[in-house]
């Protein structure tokens, strides 16, 4: 018999960094499968792209893509909020699928008060004005 899931409003998932060595994937499938958000934020860095090239893609870092791509038919909406790490994404800002969109912000309305998310690079000078020595770690 399948265990019952936890409903929950909102879930905020930033900096997995999915295609990296230390992205903890099967945690995070574990969580993911524990839960049925309404609505689901990927607050940025979900694949990290500055690593992609490494060529690092493990069985668990997909199988977390299709859970958070399944979710979609279970009516959860859900929000990509790009990152440094996948700022080419930003170009698509705007973009909408079905209960899926791109932005680079969002603002909720949380019991009658404004919660801005957004991902922290926003506020990083070194990101904002060096990003050659950004990448350098």
């Amino acid at each position: 018999m399948a265990k019952k899931k936890r409903e929950v409003d909102i879930v905020v998932l930033s900096d997995i960094h999915l295609g990296t060595y230390g992205c903890h994937a099967e945690e995070l499938l574990k969580y993911l499968k524990s839960i049925r958000p309404k609505k689901l934020i990927l607050n940025g860095d979900i694949i990290d792209m500055w690593q992609f090239s490494k060529r690092y893609w493990p069985k668990s870092h997909m199988q977390v893509i299709k859970h958070i791509t399944g979710l979609l038919t279970k009516s959860t909406k859900i929000v990509y909020l790009t990152g440094n790490h996948d700022e080419m994404l930003r170009k698509f800002a705007g973009f909408r699928l079905g209960s899926f969109r791109i932005d680079n912000k969002v603002v909720l309305n949380l019991q009658g008060k404004k919660a801005w998310i957004f991902h922290g690079d926003v506020f990083d000078v070194t990101m904002q004005h060096s990003k050659w020595l950004a990448r350098l770690g």
